[in-house]
C-alpha cells in the first residue's frame, strides 16, 4: 500500500512495522538514531533499528523503552523555556507503547510488504494534501486527529498514538522533527494505521 499512500501524499512516505524478526533486506545501522532521522533515512532506505539503537529520549518514552517524565520535562522546559507544568500536562497525554519493542522496521516497500505488513504508515506533506485527505476521508466518517502539544510530534502525537489507539493523527511537528527528522517548513506529518488506510483506499470514490 506504499505506492498508493505515494499517490495521496507524495514520496514523503514510509511504512513502519514493529518486532519483525530477523529480515535481511533491511540496513542496520549500529550507532544510534532519533525515530524522526530514521523516519526521514526511509523515505530513500529501508532500514532496521533496535531497541538500543533509539538515542533520543523522548522516542525511548514513545516507544516504552524508558519513562522517566519529571527528568524528560525538565530538559524540554530548560531547551524551550515551556514551563514544567505545561511540558508535563503534554506528555500525559502522549501515549506509550504498552508491549515491548525489541526491533523497529522502517522503509517496508510495496516489494517487502508480502512478508512485511506495516503498522503505522507516515508521510511529510503539505497542508493542502492533508486538507484534500480530511475531506474525503470524512465522507467516510473517519475523523484524523490533531493533538494540540507540540511535542514529541513524529515519535509519539504521530507514531505511538496511531499504534496504540487505531487512529489517523496530523502534527505541525516540533522542533527536534524539523532539525533532526528533515521536515520542511511547509510539511504537515500524517499517521496512519494500516486497517484504516486499507478501509480508506478500499471506500474512497476516484477523483
Amino acid at each position: 500500500m506504499i505506492n498508493q499512500m505515494k499517490d495521496l501524499f507524495g514520496n514523503k512516505c514510509t511504512g513502519i512495522k514493529l518486532n519483525t524478526g530477523e529480515y535481511k533486506f533491511l540496513n542496520k545501522p549500529t550507532r544510534q538514531m532519533k525515530f524522526c532521522e530514521a523516519v526521514n533515512y526511509s523515505f530513500s532506505v529501508p532500514i532496521e533499528l533496535k531497541s538500543e539503537n533509539i538515542g533520543c529520549p523522548g522516542a525511548r518514552r514513545s516507544l516504552g523503552i524508558e519513562q522517566k517524565d519529571d527528568e524528560l520535562a525538565g530538559i524540554i522546559s530548560e531547551n524551550t523555556h515551556i514551563p514544567v507544568s505545561y511540558v508535563k500536562e503534554g506528555l500525559g497525554s502522549i501515549p506509550v507503547l504498552q508491549n515491548p519493542v525489541s526491533n523497529i522496521a522502517f522503509g517496508i516497500s510495496e516489494e517487502m510488504e508480502d512478508e512485511l505488513k506495516a503498522d503505522v504508515f507516515i508521510a511529510y506533506t503539505s497542508p493542502e494534501n492533508i486538507m484534500k485527505f480530511m475531506h474525503r476521508a470524512a465522507s467516510l466518517k473517519i475523523q484524523p486527529q490533531i493533538p494540540p502539544y507540540s511535542l514529541h510530534s513524529i515519535c509519539g502525537n504521530v507514531f505511538s498514538r496511531v499504534f496504540e489507539d487505531n487512529v489517523i493523527s496530523v502534527s505541525f511537528g516540533c522542533p527536534e522533527s524539523r532539525k533532526y527528522g528533515g521536515v520542511n517548513s511547509d510539511e504537515v506529518i500524517i499517521g496512519i494505521p494500516y486497517d484504516l488506510l486499507h478501509f480508506y483506499l478500499s471506500h474512497r470514490k476516484a477523483d
